[in-house]
């Protein structure tokens, strides 16, 4: 029964303190602790990559990129359908061109296909 009792009174300590803990204001980190916690901005350098932006019609899409460029593409076409491009898809259509953002990563050739009309249209092409 003592023991019982000894419990029930822990637990409401600790309820009332995990609800003080809760409802307590939080103090500001002195200045110096928030300096420190602050990253600092690296200086600008050489970019290490190469964006390519390249638009490209559903009549020739081949492109060629060095592995590690970043490549901007935009496919625009008169059909609708959906573009195919490293099991990525987006849409199509005469108002609204297919976009693509991807790092050219293994090299190798990689086709860029309309997936419901079931063509290619163009080859990527990663060196």
């Amino acid at each position: 029964m003592l023991g019982r009792r000894f419990l029930i009174l822990v637990a409401v300590l600790m309820g009332m303190t995990a609800l003080a803990a809760s409802v307590a204001p939080r103090q500001p980190a002195p200045t110096e602790e928030r300096r420190a916690a602050t990253p600092t901005p690296v200086p600008a350098g050489t970019p290490t990559l190469a964006t390519i932006r390249k638009e490209l019609t559903t009549a020739d899409a081949d492109l060629t990129v060095n592995q590690g460029d970043l490549v901007e593409l935009t496919i625009s076409g008169t059909e609708r359908d959906s573009v195919l491009l490293l099991n990525r898809m987006d849409t199509i259509d005469p108002k609204s061109p297919a976009r693509f953002s991807l790092l050219a990563g293994e090299p190798g050739e990689y086709p860029i296909e309309l997936v419901d009309d079931g063509r290619q249209i163009g080859t990527l092409v990663i060196r």
